[in-house]
C-alpha cells in the first residue's frame, strides 16, 4: 500500500513538473495540484512543496530576467515620453484588492506600486481581509508599518470584514474609495512599467475630451493577453455612481470582469491604456506557487460552466445597465439617481435570456471529459431561454452546443445522453399498450371526470415527492401535474383519488421498469402553452396518452407538428424538444410515463429492472431490447 502511494505521488510530481512547459498545462493538471493540496495529511503534501520550490525559483528568475529589466528601462525612458494630464490636477486613483493568506504578496504588490508610479501621493490602496483569516495579525502588523514601508503612497488602508467572497469584497472597498478612478487589483499582481499612473491619466484626459460625460471603462494593455483579451477593469467615478456597484455578486468569481467589459463594449466605452504591463502572477500560468488561497477560490470545471451559463442568461440585465449608462451619456454626464432602481445586477435575479459571447462562438469542440457537465448546463440554459420567449437566442445556443460536440442535433438535447442510440420516429401502434389504453379509455375518462369535478390538480396536498402535485411553468406556460408513481411505488394520491387509473397503469410493466420511472396525470388549462423543452434522457421513450383532448390542442416534437390523438398514445424519444398548446375551450389532460428505449442493451435493461418494483420475471425482453408482458404476469 505504501509503495503504491509513493508511486502515485511520484507520478503526480512528474506531471506537475511538466507543467513548466505550457504544452502540458490543462484542466487535469490543476486537478492534480488541488488533490495534492488536499491530501497533505496522507503524506502527499511533499509533492506540492517540491513543485512550489521550483515555481519560486522560476518566479525569481523571471523577475530578474524579464520584469526588472523592463521596469528599469521604462524608468530611464520615462522623461522622454510625454504624458499630458489635461486640465486640472492629476486624477486620484483607488486600488481595490481583496486578499487572504498572502501577506508577502501584498507587500510585493505595494512595493511594485511605489517603484513604478510617477505621482504615488494621489493613490489610495485599499485591502479587504476576512475576519477569520489566520494571517490577520500579520496583515495588521504590515499596515501598522505601511507609512514607513510605503510612505510615498497617499493612503494604505486595511478593511476587515466577514468572509463575503471576492466580488462582494471589491464592492465594499469601492464604497470606501474616494478616487476618481476605481481600479480592480489582485494580490497576485505586480505593476512593472514606470509611469503607468501618468499613462492612465493621459489616456483618461484624451477620452474625456471626446466623452465629456466621463463614463469610461479602461484596462492596461501591453499585448500580454491572447486574442485581444482584457484584465483588471478600471472604472470611472461616473460609471460607478450610475450603476451603484463595482462588480456583480451573482457570479462565484471569474465572470465579473467579463460582465464589466461586455457592458463597456456594448456601450462603446471600452478603452485600452496601451503599452503598460501589469503582471498577473497566476498559478495556472506557473507564475506563482500553489497555495491554500488558490485552492479556496479555484473554480472547478462544473462551477466554471455554471458561471458561464449564468453569464449567458443575464444579457437582459447587462442591457439594462447599458441603458442606465447611456442615459447619463445622453444627459452629458449628470447622474440622475443612484443605481438600483428596478432589477439590480447585485440581486442575482436574472431573466433567462442570453446572447452568445465571441469566445463561445469560436465553436471549438469540448473535451470529452467535460461533455456531461456541458450537457446539463446547456440543456437547462436552452430550456430557460425558450421559457422566457427568447427563441432566437435559444436556437443559437443549441446550435453552438452541437458545433461543440455536445449533441448531434440542436432539437435533441437530453441532459443524460447516449450518442449510440439511434434517433428515429416511432409508430404508437407497434406498442401493445397503445391498444390496451384505448380499450380502457372510457373508464379512465369517467374517473377523471369524477376527480376533476371535486378537486383541481394544483390543490392536491403536496406532502412529499411520493404523492404530490406540481405546477410547472408560468401563468402563460403551465402544466398541473399529479404524480401517480415515483420512487418505486404508487403514491397515496393515486390510490386515494384515481384507483381505476392506477390499476390500469399497473398492468403496463414498462411504465415502471426503469429505476427513475415516474407516471403522472398532467393537465394543461384552456389557453395554456408549454414552452419548448427537452426530456432528461434519450435512454427512454416518452409516452403521452391523450385522456381528454379537445379541438385546438397540438404539439410539436422535434421539428414536426403532430396532431394529438384522443384516446391514443404519442410515443417519441424523450430527448426531443417538444412544445404543447391548448387553444380549445376545455382542459387538455394526458397520462404521461416513460418506457425503456427499444435499442437499449438487454443486459442493461435487466440491471435497471432489478432496481424496480416490477420483477424482470414478469416481462419478456427480446433480443433487440423490446419489452412486453408475459402471459399471466
Amino acid at each position: 500500500m505504501a509503495e503504491r502511494r509513493i508511486s502515485s505521488a511520484a507520478r503526480d510530481l512528474a506531471r506537475l513538473l511538466l507543467g513548466h512547459s505550457s504544452r502540458y498545462r490543462d484542466g487535469r493538471l490543476q486537478d492534480v495540484a488541488t488533490e495534492a493540496l488536499r491530501e497533505d495529511a496522507d503524506g502527499r503534501g511533499w509533492v506540492v512543496r517540491v513543485v512550489n520550490a521550483s515555481l519560486r525559483a522560476r518566479q525569481r528568475l523571471d523577475y530578474a530576467v524579464r520584469l526588472e529589466p523592463r521596469r528599469v528601462l521604462s524608468r530611464l525612458s520615462y522623461p522622454l515620453r510625454g504624458h499630458a494630464s489635461g486640465d486640472g490636477p492629476p486624477r486620484s486613483l483607488s486600488l481595490l484588492c481583496p486578499t487572504r493568506g498572502r501577506v508577502d504578496n501584498v507587500r510585493g504588490f505595494l512595493t511594485s506600486v511605489c517603484r513604478t508610479t510617477a505621482a504615488p501621493g494621489r493613490i489610495e490602496a485599499l485591502f479587504y481581509v476576512d475576519s477569520d483569516d489566520p494571517d490577520l495579525p500579520a496583515y495588521r502588523e504590515l499596515f501598522r508599518r505601511s507609512r514607513w514601508l510605503f510612505g510615498d503612497i497617499g493612503r494604505c488602508a486595511l478593511h476587515v470584514g466577514d468572509p463575503v467572497g471576492v466580488p462582494a469584497a471589491w464592492n465594499q472597498l469601492a464604497e470606501a474609495a474616494t478616487g476618481d478612478l476605481l481600479m480592480m487589483a489582485n494580490d497576485d499582481q505586480l505593476y512593472v512599467d514606470y509611469g503607468w499612473d501618468a499613462a492612465l491619466d493621459s489616456r483618461v484626459a484624451e477620452l474625456t475630451r471626446l466623452h465629456p460625460d466621463g463614463v469610461l471603462c479602461l484596462y492596461f494593455d501591453a499585448g500580454q493577453y491572447p486574442e485581444g483579451g482584457c484584465d483588471f477593469p478600471i472604472l470611472s467615478r461616473a460609471w460607478y455612481e450610475t450603476v451603484g456597484y463595482f462588480t456583480p455578486t451573482i457570479f462565484q468569481q471569474w465572470e465579473v470582469e467579463r460582465w464589466l467589459f461586455d457592458i463597456a463594449d456594448r456601450l462603446g466605452r471600452l478603452h485600452p491604456v496601451p503599452g503598460v504591463l501589469v503582471e498577473h502572477r497566476h498559478y495556472q500560468d506557473y507564475k506563482a506557487p500553489f497555495d491554500a488561497t488558490y485552492q479556496r477560490h479555484r473554480m472547478t470545471r462544473e462551477k466554471s460552466f455554471s458561471d458561464h451559463a449564468l453569464f449567458l442568461r443575464t444579457e437582459k440585465l447587462r442591457e439594462a445597465e447599458v441603458r442606465k449608462l447611456q442615459a447619463v451619456i445622453d444627459r452629458g454626464g449628470a447622474v440622475a439617481s443612484p443605481a438600483g432602481e428596478g432589477t439590480s445586477a447585485l440581486s442575482g435575479q436574472a431573466l433567462p435570456e442570453a446572447a452568445l459571447s465571441e469566445e463561445a462562438l469560436s465553436k471549438k469542440a469540448l473535451p470529452e471529459e467535460v461533455l456531461p457537465v456541458a450537457r446539463r448546463h446547456y440543456a437547462g440554459l436552452v430550456d430557460d431561454l425558450h421559457a422566457a420567449g427568447q427563441t432566437e437566442q435559444a436556437v443559437a445556443c443549441a446550435e453552438l452546443a452541437v458545433s461543440q460536440g455536445v449533441w448531434a442535433h440542436p432539437l435533441h438535447r437530453p441532459a443524460v445522453y447516449r450518442p449510440d442510440l439511434p434517433l428515429r420516429e416511432y409508430d404508437p401502434g407497434t406498442f401493445w399498450f397503445d391498444a390496451y389504453l384505448a380499450e380502457n379509455h372510457a373508464k379512465l375518462l369517467a374517473e377523471l371526470d369524477r376527480f376533476t369535478g371535486t378537486v383541481r390538480l394544483d390543490t392536491v396536498d403536496t406532502v412529499d415527492a411520493a404523492g404530490s402535485s406540481a405546477r410547472v411553468g408560468t401563468a402563460r406556460q403551465q402544466w398541473d401535474r399529479l404524480v401517480l408513481f415515483a420512487d418505486g411505488e404508487w403514491t397515496a394520491a393515486a390510490a386515494r383519488s384515481l384507483p381505476v387509473t392506477m390499476t390500469v397503469l399497473s398492468a403496463i410493466p414498462e411504465a415502471t421498469l426503469l429505476p427513475d420511472s415516474s407516471v403522472e396525470l398532467a393537465l394543461l388549462p384552456s389557453g395554456g402553452r408549454v414552452a419548448a423543452r427537452c426530456g432528461r434522457s434519450n435512454t427512454a421513450l416518452r409516452v403521452e396518452f391523450g385522456l381528454q383532448v379537445g379541438e385546438g390542442v397540438g404539439t410539436r416534437i422535434g421539428g414536426r407538428p403532430v396532431p394529438w390523438p384522443r384516446g391514443r398514445c404519442l410515443v417519441f424519444d424523450d430527448g426531443w424538444e417538444r412544445e404543447v398548446w391548448n387553444e380549445s375551450a376545455s382542459a387538455h389532460v394526458v397520462l404521461s410515463f416513460t418506457v425503456p428505449h427499444p435499442d437499449l442493451d438487454p443486459a442493461a435493461l435487466r440491471r435497471a429492472g432489478r432496481q424496480s418494483t416490477v420483477s424482470v420475471s414478469d416481462v419478456s425482453i427480446s433480443d433487440n431490447g423490446a419489452v412486453s408482458p408475459k402471459p399471466g404476469a
